[in-house]
């Protein structure tokens, strides 16, 4: 059971921490945005802005909106599987307690549109600047 739940844990995660987390409200109204997983999930987008330009009739849009996350999804995943296969615990357990600190850096999300915050690539703030 532990072989599949550590990969996929370390899949998914990342995935609700970059991509939907903004989206599920909290008691009150609070919505949250994590920093560092939010950069790595808008990275493509930022990088066709500073290209091509972000367009809704891009095609580039939607791998940057859909496919992206997903990429660093599986990548994740493989990467706990390699974890789990390592025999070194305190390899393992550095990088479970790094995922898990990166949960804690969290945003409201009313403060991703104030400086200094505006200026990072973040998921969200690129993708509702195009839709």
């Amino acid at each position: 059971m532990r072989r599949l739940l550590f990969p996929l844990w370390f899949c998914l995660w990342p995935l609700f921490l970059g991509v939907f987390l903004p989206y599920c409200p909290l008691p009150g109204g609070v919505r949250l945005l994590n920093v560092p997983w939010e950069i790595v999930s808008g990275l493509v987008f930022w990088g066709i802005d500073e290209t091509i330009g972000l367009s809704v009739r891009s095609r580039l849009l939607f791998a940057a909106a859909f496919y992206w996350p997903f990429v660093v999804s599986i990548a994740m995943c493989v990467f706990g599987c390699l974890l789990l296969k390592e025999g070194r615990r305190k390899l393992r357990l550095i990088f479970t307690i790094a995922l898990i600190a990166s949960s804690f850096f969290v945003v409201n999300l009313d403060r991703v549109c104030q400086p200094p915050i505006l200026k990072l690539p973040t998921y969200y703030r690129l993708l509702a600047a195009v839709w």
